[in-house]
Order: structure tokens, then sequence, then C-alpha cells
């Protein structure tokens, strides 16, 4: 029931918060703002999306199906968030090597979890982390172009998703899945709050 609230509470908000923020794009952003935020709207509900019906969904066979696409749309959410974060930058070499390096692993992890399910577990949680900070290649374009208190937000929110893998790891604590879906929405309520400040500036 823990579990279920918070997923509940992350959809709701997501709806809520991509209203906000597609209306701010309509009144001062571009074409290609609303790509990109499509892609980003699209990331994070296919997240929490596939997230809730997992971890609710009783044991069967189609709960070993929906853990495939739960774990691959976190490589989906992640490219989601950079692709925001980098429409709202110059185009440059470094901004568009890190677009090009984050899409090619999100895609090439997103199909080894739904092709190979079971494979590299572990591996897995290095991996999503290493992807999300992998920005620190491209932090003096993304400096210069982003505002402060966008960095900032970011920044927030890898530091509490990157704290939440402590509770993932940690099964035999009780409410443990709910305390970590509960951190990966708190990390991206506040990257989402970092993307809407960057939307028209």
């Amino acid at each position: 029931m823990a579990d279920a609230a918070v997923h509940a509470t992350a959809i709701v908000a997501g709806v809520i918060g991509f209203s906000v923020l597609f209306e701010k794009i309509a009144l001062r952003g571009d074409f290609g703002d609303g790509l990109a935020m499509a892609v980003y709207a699209a990331g994070f509900f296919l997240l929490f999306g596939f997230s809730c019906a997992y971890n609710m969904a009783p044991a069967s066979p189609a709960k070993a199906l929906l853990r495939r696409f739960d774990q691959a749309s976190i490589y989906l959410m992640i490219g989601g968030t950079y692709t925001a974060l980098l429409s709202q930058t110059r185009a440059s070499f470094a901004v568009m090597a890190l677009a090009g390096f984050v899409w090619v692993a999100a895609l090439t992890g997103a199909g080894l979890k739904l092709f190979l399910p079971g494979r590299f577990d572990r591996l897995s949680v290095r991996v999503y982390l290493g992807l999300g900070w992998s920005a620190i290649f491209a932090i003096e374009p993304l400096a210069a172009a982003l505002p402060v208190a966008t960095l900032a937000l970011v920044i927030a929110g890898g530091l509490v998703y990157s704290a939440g893998v402590v509770f993932y790891l940690w099964e035999n604590l009780k409410f443990q899945n709910a305390i970590w879906h509960a951190l990966v929405t708190v990390a991206a309520a506040c990257q989402f709050v970092g993307v809407l400040e960057a939307i028209g500036r």
C-alpha cells in the first residue's frame, strides 16, 4: 500500500507538472522545446507507469515481463531527462557528443533488459549511476548555458537518486521498496523543477 501511494503520487504529480511545463513552452518556448519535452514526458510516464504496474502485480508470468519493461524504462528516463536539459543549451561538440553517448548507452541498456532479462542486474545499478552522472564530462558548456538554479536542482536530484540506491540494495529493510521509490520520486521532482526553470529563460 505504501508503494502504491508513492507511485500514485508520482504519476498524479507528473500529470500536473507536465501540464504546467507544456503550458510554459506554449507561451515562451519553441517547437524544438516541445519535441524535447515530449521525449522527457514519455520517459517519465514509462518509468513510473511500468514501475507501478510491476510492483503492484501479483506473482505471474506477466509480472516477469513487466519487470523487463520496468528496468528498461529507467534507461529511457535518463535519456529523456538529458534530452530535456541539453535542449536548453547551445549546440556544441561536447553537448552533441554527450547526447549521442547517453542515447546509445540508454537504448543498449534498455535492449539488454528487454531481451536478456536477469543478466547483469548488479552491474546495471552501476551503469544507471554512471550514465546519470556522465554530464560531468560536459559540465563547462552546461554550466555556461543553464541557470544556476537548474544546475543545483539537477545535481540535487542526482544526489538523492544516488543515496536511494542504498535502500534499493537494502532488501531486508521494512518498506525498503517504498522508500526507494519515494527517493526516486523526489529526485525526479528536483530535476523536473530544474528543467522547468530553464524553459524560456
